[in-house]
């Protein structure tokens, strides 16, 4: 988990590589409506997220109840949120993938094929709390390394 730009697909594919799982990108579920809000450049609402993770609820239950592991990349930014995804998930872990303004403005700014504009970095960061029950990395690590503090602490 982590606002915007903070890497989470790309720890979340190789996460999944190396424990041989599914690799699951919340961005995938969004209803088209959240996507063009976004790519207006205006934040979502909580309103706007809570059918978003009760389907991302669902799909990481449904994998749950057939015996598969499954990594999530969500930026989960609010408690709440991330309450509401492990809701009847025991076992599941936060890996929260933590960088500074700057870093997430450079990196969001660089994405091409991407909907997310830099203009919404800064309410990702209001929007942020800090979780207490994570793994944390700091995103300037090199890739190897957060995978690896990742496998070891998760």
């Amino acid at each position: 988990m982590g606002i915007c730009g903070s890497g989470k697909s790309t720890i979340a594919i190789e996460i999944a590589k190396a424990k041989h799982i599914e690799m699951l990108d919340a961005d995938d579920f969004h209803p088209q409506s959240n996507v063009d809000k976004m790519s207006a450049g205006i934040p979502l609402t909580d309103e706007d997220r809570a059918g978003w993770l009760e389907v991302l609820n669902a799909e990481l239950r449904s994998r749950l109840e057939k015996g598969d592991s499954v990594v999530l990349a969500c930026s989960a930014l609010k408690q709440r949120y991330r309450d509401a995804l492990e809701a009847g998930l025991p076992g599941a872990s936060w890996l929260y993938l933590k960088g500074d303004r700057d870093t997430i403005l450079e990196r969001v700014g660089q994405r091409k094929d991407h909907f997310m504009p830099t203009s919404l970095v800064d309410s990702q960061l209001e929007a942020l709390e800090e979780p207490e029950d994570a793994v944390v990395v700091d995103i300037r690590l090199p890739i190897e390394e957060i995978v690896a503090k990742a496998l070891a602490e998760l």
